[in-house]
């Protein structure tokens, strides 16, 4: 009897340590190394294509989340995320500081029309029986073409292609901005290279070095958005 006891205590003895290890690790996407902060196309606030589909900017941004998080694209070498809880194509994430990503949004029209998705959409949900002219993206510059103009009669003469611009924002307001200070500073410009003698460091945002002019006025900060790289002016309102 006892012979049995101590087998079956030298069996569990074996198996409990292998249970013990079984352990899980979740993957985890890694913050982006570059950032759209000081692109032309982002501060413009332009449309951009991703995987065939134009995407709009909104005026929401949210913080990196690497454990939902999962890259979907490039756009002019910047790294462009998604959100693995929402619904597919309908929301995207430009990253434009460390850890801050600005939302790009599918408007909710053609096939999408009528329905809302994982989140009230930023612009008007068009009605499904509306916009019987479906448009095409040309390129990335956001020209749009109705494609009902190529359908006409081909024997009449050639029709003339209609071509629409996004209009930009009317508000100033609707670019980047950062809190610093208790003071909201706005993207106002072209950034250029550091110098020692130009600039003198008054502080850190979100981990990024801040800086004044030396002899400049203090109206406008500089930051360095890319470590080692140039610094983004950004000035009061």
């Amino acid at each position: 009897m006892r012979a049995s006891v101590l087998s079956l205590i030298a069996i569990v003895a074996v198996l409990v340590p292998t249970v013990g290890r079984a352990q899980t690790y979740p993957l985890r996407t890694a913050p982006p190394e570059v950032t759209a902060a000081t692109a032309d196309w982002q501060l413009n606030n332009e449309p951009i294509i991703v995987s065939s589909t134009l995407f709009q900017p909104t005026r929401a941004t949210r913080m990196f989340d690497g454990q939902v998080m999962v890259q979907v694209g490039v756009y002019q070498r910047i790294p462009v995320y998604a959100d693995a809880t929402l619904e597919p194509t309908s929301i995207i994430y430009v990253p434009v500081g460390r850890n801050q990503l600005r939302v790009y949004e599918r408007r909710r029209d053609h096939e999408l029309a009528a329905t809302t998705g994982s989140r009230t959409p930023s612009f008007r949900v068009q009605n499904s029986a509306a916009g019987s002219v479906e448009e095409r993206a040309l390129g990335t510059g956001g020209s749009l073409v109705p494609a009902g103009v190529a359908s006409r009669n081909a024997t009449t003469r050639p029709p003339r292609t209609v071509m629409e611009t996004i209009q930009r924002p009317r508000s100033g307001k609707n670019g980047v901005w950062l809190d610093f200070v208790g003071v909201r500073w706005y993207s106002s410009g072209v950034s250029t290279s550091h110098s020692a003698a130009r600039f003198t460091k008054v502080g850190e945002y979100r981990g990024f070095p801040v800086y004044v002019e030396t002899t400049g006025k203090k109206d406008t900060v500089w930051v360095q958005v890319v470590k080692g790289g140039p610094l983004a002016p950004y000035s009061r309102r």
